[in-house]
Formats: structure tokens, C-alpha cells, sequence
């Protein structure tokens, strides 16, 4: 008999089932419940539907055919932006209820629900936006319940408009009639606002006067015609804007910014617009246009009219569509057809977000200011994404995509993993999900650890997590390091270091649900080792809850420690005198392009041990590479060099039948016992002979990147052999790299391999905090189940 019905009951009351069905996932501000309530009554239901804490309370009576429908398309037909992670339904005695109702949110207990990401404009909305009777015409903030501002206006869960930046703009009579109306696309769509009720605009000198002007927007427009720095108000803060077509102006917002070269993002109207400046994939246009709208790295096409200087050097160029209305109505008059939209700060700064800030902060670089009066709660950049291998791959995960939840594979205490210090990402986790923060920079001084502790703040604040345990990278030097540890000693708690590179693996096993050892392949430019010395090219034999080192690219000097980093010609002089070259011969200093002089001073401070730290870092070879074959003696931001060996080489073939530079695997044999090395010294002989022979720097550098790839593919192969794994997660800041990502993939699968990359964090080190936060939890499960064993 099933639960609830009473036997004394006529035969059609009898018939009646009642369901309570709690679902966990992102189903608050997404439309969730206005779907609910057309789907009941559509299967002609009764009931109710609320948000709660956890997510959305259902109840559903009806014929058991109804309900039984009901529950399989509330997962079918969900709405765009919604996502179900869990369903739990359970049977109640009917009580004859008539009509569905949804209820007012209720707040009791802990929060486990997800705030929706922000979302790019909707076609509905862009409709109405250029639709001369409609009124919302031209009104730069319209949204609706699939699309919108959402985590970056909001201040806790529930997501309701109390809870959100719109809680002092009371919406006039036919707002408040469309949010009331469960048929309507914009019911309960908590930013829903118009012309008479919502956010304005206003466009203002970089004194902060206000400049007369009938349209903002058109204003705004003119002075970006005519080759004006404009900072633009957006979703997630500000952005500094120029004509992409305009050499002159985009060299003088760099100038001004700070920003000597690396890489400037650009808007474009549409797609036909983005195809006119790039050669781009079936895939790469579905990636642009997807609710995200992240930047995507693409090729340039030849002849396309944009500026040399917004991405000088490389092949590829960043580019994105509209993502908010205002955005959208820059383009429509039709006089600019692509805009540099690059953050709005110095280098090194977090984003300016309040109008005040940018005023202060921006005012020596805009010449005017487009802002507007809805506050921005939380500051969030642009996330950057690229077809690596034929797959999406996050490079920064933050607009559009935070603060989702990335699955966990086991019951993660309540904990917090500050991840490390570059592309800094901090993460909170509980139970089954970790919340990872937008991309939060480079945590190199004390304005770039308060937004860290901002954006910590919001999300414990957001989801009521406070975290027993904390966990942070193995770097003794890390900003992110002796924070935590200050953290944990001051509120008692429970602290755990995790390695680097363990972290990059494990993040990828995580994704995947790997629960056996894998052999990762962490391939970056810096990782604080287990001895002390700096890792980077490393063969990994990983659990969730610990590793062994099967083997790593020999360790080579940085003469001058970080200014190696800066200066890649000094790693070329590293790996060369390890090589056992005459660094001071008169062709070794012609391709080094350096004095005798310093040479002789970095010699013997690398034979003394000087400032000269260890490192197997696959990121310092490719520095090292492009220093000969580019001639690439600075670097103006990271990764530079890396980037111009790829983007010389992308017409090259991936694979030679002779002439490749692949390193030696030494010391692997079977039951050695020991940790093997990656040797380089014939692969730089190689690369030299083919230097004074002529070859062309594009084939030395498809070139290294093929050997490079078979040198960790056979470290991969004797890894098997000696552990019977047959499963490589490949990790690390390097897997950005085509090239080499595509190169290790197919080698590794043509070798009988089963090969796993990220697809939800990246692989760089903003996904450390993903990683740290799993392996913590896989540490505290076995140290439970071996006590619980006792």
C-alpha cells in the first residue's frame, strides 16, 4: 500500500499521489520556478513550489500518470540556465489540495544551493532592446529570468531582490505585474527593471563632472571614435575602452595602463562581425556564443584592421561578444567595429567596481567615464577560454561560470584551499561540491590579499561555510601560504599543506571522478618540490590522497633566481652550461646576445650555487628556447616567450620523421626503485646545431615541441611498465599550450593509453584550489577510515 493513502477513501480520491520532490542544484534565479508552475499546470497538478536553503521544495498531487510525467520532464525541459544535481522525492498523503502556488523563499539551516552565474542577454531581450515599441527600448540594464546580472549583484542566498543590489530600486506597476505574473519571462526575475524604476546611466568627465549629453551611450560612442580612453561600467566591474582599430589610441591606453605587450581583449558586435577579424571553427563560434560569453583566443586573420599593438607578437587574438545590453547598444549606431575591452586597473590591481574607486583610480588613464548607479557586490573579470585538442578549455574561470559548483568526488568537510600565488583562485568545500572564486590575480602585494579576503568573505557569507580545516601550497614564499597559516592559528584550526603539482593532478582525477592511481604528467613553470627545489616537468604516480615521483626533467640553474623568470636569456645560459656548452664562447654569446661580462658572473654564481636555484620546470625550457630561436632576452608578462615558440611554429607540421629533440629517459628500469630523469643535454645540441645550420626558428620550434612531447610520452610508457597504470591525467599551466597538449594526447592514446584533460577548471594554477581542496578531503576520509579501522 503506498505511503499516505487511506484505505476508506473513494476509489478517485484514492487514486490521488502526493509528492515532496527537493531538488539541489542552480535552480534560483535561472527560472526555475515559473517552469515548475507551467509544467503543473500543464499536467494538471496541484501544489506548491518554494526556494529554500538547499534549492526548491516541491509538492505535486495529482493522478499518479501526471506526477510520474511531471518528475521525468522537470528534468528534460529544464531552462537554459538551470542545472540539477540532485532530486529527492518522497511520498505525503494527498489532501485534495486545488490550484499550484509559489510560495514565498524560506531561510532555515544551512545554505547548499548555488547562486546562478551571470549571464549574457538573452535573444528575447536583445529583441526588445532595438525594438522601437517596446518600452524597454534602448534601456541598458532589461534582463529577464535566462539571462543578466546575477552572483556579481548578489549578497547571500536566497536569491531573492531583497538579497541582491536591486533592493533599493522598487519597481514601478508593470514590472512588479510581470515579476507577479508566473506566465510572464521576467516572473521573479529579481533585476527586472525599467526605464521608470530601474538603473541609469551617466557619462562623466575624468573629473567626475558630469558632461552633457542627450544619449550617454552615443556620447560615450563619439569619443571612442574619436580615439578617447573610455572607462565602461559593466557586470563585473569596470573596463578601460579604445577603438581596436586605432594604433594610436590603443598605444596610448597601454602607455597610460601600464601594460607593455601582453595580449588586449576585444568586443565585437557579432559573430559575422568576430568572422571578419578571425579564422574561426563551427566549435570556437559555439564557444562564443554560449551563456558565459567568454574571451576566446582564435587566429587572427590576415589584413583584419585591427591594431598591431593589441597583440603584438602572437598569432592568436582574445575575442568576445556582448554579454549586457549596454554593451550591445555601442555597436548599434555602427561607428566602432571592434573596442579593446581590457580590465580597468593598473597592472597588478584588481578591478575597479564602485563609481568613486574608479574615478580615484582610473582618472590618470580614462579620458571620460560611462557608469551607472547598480551597485557591483562582487568584482569578477572576463573568463578567458580556447579550443585546446578539439575541446573547450577554461583559462580563466570567473564571468559566466562562478561561483557554480565543481563536483567532489568524496564528502568534503567544511574546508578552505587558498590555492597559490599566481592566477591566484581561492576555493570553499562541503559535502560533495567545491565553490571556486572568480580569478582573483596575482597575489604579489597587500591590494591584491585584500581582494583575496573579500572575495573570501562573500562566499563564506554566501554559503554559511566556515571552514574547519585549511589548506595551502607547500611554497614557504607564497603570499597565499603564510596567510593561511595566520588563518588557521588564530581560528584554531586544523591546517594541511599540499604539493603543487599533486594539486594540478589530482584537480584532473577529481573532474573525471579517477578514483585509482593515475600517472600524471604536471607540466608548468613553478612548483615548490617536496626537496625544496623548484618542480615543473614532472611524471607523477597519484592518488587522491598522495603521490611518488616517478620521474622529472633534469634540474638546471636560474642564474638570478626570479630575473630568470623576467630575463628568459638567462635560462638559455642555464641549460646550456648544464649541458656542458663553453658558455662564454663567442657564438654561445651571440645567441645569448649577452656581454662576457655578465655572462662570467652568472657562470660562477651557478658553479657556486649563488642565487642560482634548482629547477625542473618544463615553463623554463620553452623560456629557454625562445631566447635562441626568438632572440627573446625580457619578457613583458608570463608565459610570454612560451607563447611566441607556439604561435611561430602553429603552421608546422606536429610531427617529423627525423629531427626532433627528445630528451633521455635515465634511470627508470624496471625495480630501480629510484626516481628517474629526463636528461636534455643531446636535445640542446640539437637545437644548436640546427641554429648554426640555418633552419628556420618556425621548425626548431615545432620541433622541440614534438620531442618534448615523445621525451614524457616515453616517461609515461616505463611509468607503466613499472606500475601496470594505464590511465595519464595531464595537468599544469603548460597544457594551454595546442601544441603540445594536442602532441601528448595523441602520442599517449597511439601508445594504448586512456588519456584525461581539464574540462571544468583550468589547468593552470587556477585550478590549485580544486585540487587542494580534494586531496584535504581524500586525506581526512583516510585518516577516518583507518581510525574507525582501529
Amino acid at each position: 500500500m503506498t505511503e499516505g493513502i487511506e484505505p476508506n477513501r473513494a476509489p478517485e480520491e484514492a487514486s490521488l499521489q502526493r509528492r515532496s520532490v527537493a531538488v539541489r542544484g542552480v535552480v534560483q534565479g535561472v527560472g526555475f520556478r515559473p517552469f515548475v508552475y507551467r509544467l503543473a499546470h500543464e499536467e494538471g497538478l496541484a501544489g506548491s513550489i518554494g526556494n529554500d536553503t538547499d534549492g526548491v521544495t516541491i509538492e505535486v498531487e495529482g493522478q499518479e500518470a501526471r506526477v510520474e510525467a511531471f518528475l521525468q520532464r522537470l528534468r528534460a525541459e529544464l531552462p537554459p540556465l538551470a542545472r540539477i544535481d540532485a532530486i529527492a522525492v518522497r511520498n505525503l498523503a494527498a489532501t485534495g489540495e486545488a490550484g499550484f502556488r509559489i510560495v514565498a523563499s524560506e531561510v532555515l539551516g544551512r545554505v547548499s544551493t548555488g547562486i546562478p552565474a551571470d549571464a549574457a542577454t538573452c535573444a528575447d531581450c536583445l529583441r526588445e532592446l532595438l525594438d522601437r515599441n517596446d518600452r524597454r527600448y534602448r534601456y541598458p540594464f532589461l534582463n529577464c529570468t535566462n539571462c543578466g546580472p546575477r552572483y556579481t549583484i548578489t549578497r547571500r542566498i536566497p536569491y531573492d531582490r531583497p538579497q541582491t543590489s536591486m533592493a533599493r530600486f522598487t519597481m514601478c506597476a508593470a514590472c512588479q505585474a510581470e515579476y507577479d505574473d508566473p506566465a510572464n519571462r521576467r516572473f521573479h526575475a529579481q533585476p527586472n527593471a525599467c526605464w521608470v524604476c530601474g538603473p541609469m546611466l551617466r557619462f562623466v568627465g575624468c573629473d567626475g563632472a558630469a558632461v552633457e549629453a542627450e544619449d550617454p551611450v552615443a556620447a560615450c560612442v563619439d569619443r571612442l571614435a574619436a580615439g578617447e580612453i573610455v572607462a565602461i561600467k559593466g557586470i563585473g566591474g569596470f573596463y578601460l575602452s579604445v577603438d581596436a582599430t586605432n594604433e594610436a589610441a590603443v598605444k596610448w591606453l597601454r602607455e597610460r595602463k601600464h601594460r607593455y605587450g601582453k595580449p588586449l581583449a576585444v568586443m565585437v558586435r557579432d559573430v559575422a562581425a568576430a568572422r571578419e577579424i578571425c579564422v574561426l571553427t563551427a566549435e570556437e563560434e559555439a564557444l562564443m556564443q554560449t551563456s558565459a560569453r567568454p574571451i576566446v583566443l582564435v587566429r587572427k586573420r590576415e589584413g583584419n584592421g585591427i591594431a598591431e599593438s593589441v597583440a603584438p607578437g602572437i598569432p592568436w587574438l582574445g575575442i568576445f561578444l556582448p554579454y549586457a545590453p549596454l554593451q550591445h547598444l555601442l555597436f548599434d549606431s555602427g561607428q566602432v567595429r571592434a573596442l579593446v575591452m581590457t580590465s580597468a586597473n593598473l597592472s597588478e590591481e584588481p578591478i575597479a567596481i564602485d563609481n568613486d574607486e574608479a574615478l580615484t583610480r582610473l582618472g590618470g588613464i580614462a579620458d571620460a567615464f560611462l557608469m551607472h548607479d547598480r551597485e557591483i557586490l562582487q568584482r569578477c573579470d572576463d573568463s578567458v577560454a580556447a579550443l585546446v585538442d578539439g575541446a573547450p578549455q577554461l583559462l580563466r574561470r570567473a564571468r559566466g561560470f562562478v561561483p557554480l559548483a565543481v563536483p567532489s568526488p568524496i564528502d568534503a568537510p567544511p574546508l578552505l584551499a587558498v590555492g597559490g600565488h599566481l592566477k591566484n583562485v581561492l576555493a570553499l568545500a562541503r559535502g560533495r561540491f567545491v565553490y571556486q572564486s572568480q580569478h582573483l590575480g596575482d597575489l604579489e602585494n597587500l591590494t591584491g590579499l585584500e581582494f583575496f579576503k573579500e572575495s573570501l568573505d562573500h562566499l563564506m557569507r554566501t554559503f554559511e561555510i566556515e571552514p574547519r580545516i585549511v589548506v595551502h601550497d607547500l611554497h614557504p614564499g607564497y603570499l597565499s601560504t603564510g596567510w593561511a597559516k595566520e588563518f588557521a592559528r588564530e581560528r584554531g584550526l586544523e591546517i594541511i599543506g599540499v604539493q603543487h603539482h599533486h594539486a594540478h593532478v589530482a584537480g584532473c582525477m577529481a573532474e573525471h571522478g579517477l578514483a585509482s592511481s593515475v600517472i600524471g604528467l604536471a607540466l608548468d613553470g613553478t612548483g615548490y618540490g617536496t626537496d625544496g627545489k623548484i618542480w615543473g616537468g614532472e611524471v607523477l604516480i597519484c592518488r587522491l590522497d598522495g603521490f611518488e615521483r616517478f620521474a622529472h626533467l633534469e634540474y638546471v640553474p636560474m642564474p638570478g633566481g626570479d630575473a630568470a623568470v623576467r630575463e628568459p636569456w638567462r635560462m638559455a645560459l642555464g641549460v646550456l652550461h648544464t649541458a656542458g656548452f663553453d658558455v662564454e664562447s663567442e657564438q654561445v654569446l651571440n645567441l645569448l646576445g649577452a656581454q662576457p661580462s655578465e655572462v662570467r658572473v652568472l657562470r660562477r654564481m651557478m658553479e657556486r650555487g649563488i642565487n642560482s636555484p634548482l629547477t625542473s620546470s618544463l615553463g623554463r625550457l620553452f623560456d629557454a628556447v625562445a631566447a635562441l630561436v626568438l632572440n627573446r632576452r625580457v619578457v613583458g608578462y608570463e608565459a610570454q616567450a612560451a607563447i611566441e615558440l607556439e604561435g611561430m611554429a602553429l603552421d608546422e607540421p606536429d610531427r617529423f620523421e627525423q629531427g626532433s629533440y627528445v630528451p633521455e629517459l635515465h634511470g627508470s628500469e624496471k625495480g630501480s626503485g629510484g626516481v628517474a630523469v629526463i636528461r636534455t643535454g643531446k636535445m640542446w645540441k640539437a637545437v644548436l646545431d640546427d641554429l648554426w645550420r640555418g633552419v628556420p626558428a618556425a621548425r626548431i620550434g615545432a620541433r622541440f615541441h614534438a620531442g618534448i612531447a615523445e621525451g614524457f610520452i616515453n616517461a609515461a610508457a616505463n611509468a607503466r611498465i613499472e606500475t601496470d597504470i594505464n590511465t595519464v591525467a595531464l595537468s599544469g599551466g603548460c597544457m594551454h599550450n595546442r601544441r603540445l597538449t594536442r602532441l601528448l594526447r595523441s602520442g599517449l592514446e597511439e601508445e594504448g593509453f586512456e588519456v584525461f584533460t581539464h574540462r571544468q577548471v583550468s589547468p593552470g594554477d587556477g585550478g590549485l584550489s580544486y585540487g587542494q581542496a580534494v586531496i584535504a578531503t581524500a586525506m581526512v576520509s583516510r585518516s577516518k577510515s583507518a581510525g574507525e579501522a582501529d
